[in-house]
């Protein structure tokens, strides 16, 4: 994961976040998903059998760059 930084854009202060998806009744953490997006006719998506990892968000404070990131677990 990479640390504190400054923006490849404006050299601003990078914060971490990170981005947010909607799920029936709540709230998660957007994924990064291996290969193409397969429709699923129940689900939306096919995800079996594909690595999955949890993305980290950086946000420039001045200029507002996004820079995200899916570290291995």
């Amino acid at each position: 994961m990479p640390q504190a930084r400054d923006c490849p854009k404006c050299g601003g202060a990078m914060a971490e976040g990170f981005t947010l998806d909607k799920i029936q009744g709540g709230v998660a953490a957007a994924s990064w998903v291996e290969g193409t997006p397969e429709k699923s006719f129940w689900t939306g998506l096919k995800l079996k059998g594909r690595a999955r990892l949890d993305i980290a968000t950086w946000r420039c404070r001045r200029c507002g760059y996004l820079e995200s990131y899916a570290p291995d677990a």
